[in-house]
Parts: structure tokens; sequence; C-alpha cells
């Protein structure tokens, strides 16, 4: 069991490396972990290459792409204030063969880390969506359709290089239903597959969960309901959110207008991505004993990330 933790090459973190006198492995190496899960949302390779401690690479993603793949103009246009804020979401693709062009520069990228296995996110919600969590496609949609998109640009990543798609709470692959989980698998042509399982995400499909118990037992009771394909989660995203509370404060009101910035904040608000704080951790990597563990969090610097890293190792002794 790799225990990784979530890095982007960026000059914040950089340049704190520089700061510190510390390589980026050395850093890896003080704070007890095996290397990182590198997120590479470029279509250049990054700057400075991370492959010699970079297990795996998180993909470039939209978080709401269905109605451009599908060309349901109308509803597209209503996810954006101007066509030039729309054409800045999709990296300036007007259309799907100019879209698979940057997710295959993308891939390519990210490739350049050699990593032993790439995330892909499976879900869809567009900017109303989230904040009313009215969704307008089904589960099975979803996956249909990322499965056609990854299949048309998997001829990218090499037979030895693991795919792991992540879960999300929005429509897709939310892991809730074992036949939609099924359906996805059946539709990918990707033989060395799997599943990253974001636990933060997982919690989010129930907004009932008040605490870190009853959040790990319903993590490990959707585990224990997808019998045999329990076997394809390979990895897991290891956090902790608990939304409810907030999205109930929203009283699921949609914002007029929202800018990019204000989705950004309201997502960041529902997805915590917080380290846990009890023994109650255990229980998940007990039950699945993946081969990689990202502790993946949202942090403003590396003391930051290093203190949450020691804090959700200690629940693990």
């Amino acid at each position: 069991m790799k225990h990784l933790f979530n890095y982007a090459c960026i000059p914040e973190y950089e340049n704190e490396l520089v700061q510190k006198g510390l390589t980026l492995q050395q850093f890896v190496q003080k704070i007890g972990m095996d290397g990182i899960e590198q997120f590479v949302y470029t279509t250049e390779p990054p700057v400075k290459s991370y492959g010699d401690i970079s297990y795996g690479v998180h993909l470039l993603y939209w978080p709401t792409f269905m109605d451009f793949w599908l060309r349901k103009t109308k509803r597209l246009r209503s996810s954006f204030h101007n066509n030039d804020e729309r054409n800045e979401y999709y990296n300036d693709a007007l259309g799907r063969e100019e879209w698979l062009g940057v997710i295959r520069k993308n891939i390519v990228a990210a490739l350049s880390q050699n990593p032993e296995y790439l995330v892909w996110h499976v879900s869809d919600a567009n900017h109303e969506e989230i904040f009313t969590w009215q969704f307008n496609y089904s589960d099975r949609e979803v996956c249909a359709a990322n499965a056609d998109v990854f299949n048309l640009v998997a001829d990218e990543i090499p037979e030895t290089t693991t795919v792991l798609f992540e879960n999300l709470w929005w429509p897709g692959l939310r892991l809730t239903d074992t036949r939609t989980v099924k359906f996805f698998f059946e539709h990918i042509k990707h033989k060395n597959s799997g599943i990253m399982l974001d636990t933060g995400h997982l919690m989010n499909t129930n907004l009932k969960l008040k605490d870190e118990e009853q959040a790990v037992d319903y993590v490990c009771e959707v585990v224990d309901k997808l019998g045999s394909y329990a076997e394809l989660i390979k990895g897991v995203h290891l956090n902790c959110t608990l939304c409810g509370d907030y999205m109930r404060s929203t009283q699921y009101k949609l914002i007029a207008n929202p800018t990019m910035a204000q989705v950004y904040a309201h997502i960041s608000k529902i997805d915590e991505s917080r380290p846990f704080t009890t023994k109650a951790a255990k229980k998940i990597l007990q039950r699945i004993n993946p081969l990689y563990v990202n502790h993946e969090f949202v942090y403003k610097d590396l003391d930051d990330l290093a203190a949450k890293v020691e804090r959700q190792r200690m629940c693990l002794e």
C-alpha cells in the first residue's frame, strides 16, 4: 500500500520548496510518504518532471461536459455568461474533435511523468445544477457519454498504465448503484482499469451523515454492496467531507448568474477534502486494502499539507 499526497507543479509550491531548501523528493521523505499523485491539468508536460515519485497523475477534467458533447447549444449557452467564458472553459475547443485533441494532449503530458496510473473523473453537473441538485442527466447517461469520450482517446494510453475512474456525487459514477458500475466498465475499452474511490465524494451522496463514524460506516456499506465490483477499487482518495448542513443552509437555491468564482467557492464548501480526525478511517482501508492511498486535501501551503498528512496518518495507526 503506497501512501501518497496530491501535488501540482505550480510556482507557489515550487518556490516554497526552494525557500525550505528541499527537493520535492526530500519533502516526501520528510513527511513519511512514498510519493505523489500529481495533478497535470495542462496540455504540455510540467515544467519540472517528477516522474521518479509520481505513482499517479490526475488528468484534466471538465465538471460539466454533457451539453457540449451532445451539442445541446441552448443549454450550453445558458451555463456561461458569454462565448469567451465558454471557450476558455473548454480550452478553446469549439467542437468535439478539437476537445478530444485537448484531452489527448493532456494525456500525453500526464504520461511524461511515467505514472503507474491515471485518474479520470466520471460525472457531470452544470453551473445551475450544482446549486439546485436537480440534474438533467441520469447516472447511466453520463457514464455512457463518458465512456464514449474515453474510448475515443484511450489509444493514447499504454496497456501497462492503469486507468482509475473516480467517483463524484454528481450524476455519473457515484458508486451507489452496482448496475451502473457494471454498465460503465462493460463499455470501457481499456482492460487495465479500475476505480479510484474518493471517500469524501462518496460521503456527499448522503447528506444525512452527521459525523465521521456514520460517514465511514456508509462508505463501507456502499463498498460491500458493490460485491465483486469492489475488487476494481485499486486506489483511495482518503479524506472526509460532511456537507449536509451546508447544503441545507443554501436551501438548494440558485445564485442568479453565478460567476465562475462563485461556482468554485460553492464547490469548495461541498467538497471539504479535510483529514480524518478519528480512528474510524482505518475501517475503510481495512475493508478495501488498496494499492494506493492518496491523502488528498485542500491545503494552503506545504506546512499545512504536512500537518494534515500527520493528523490523518495518526488516525490510521
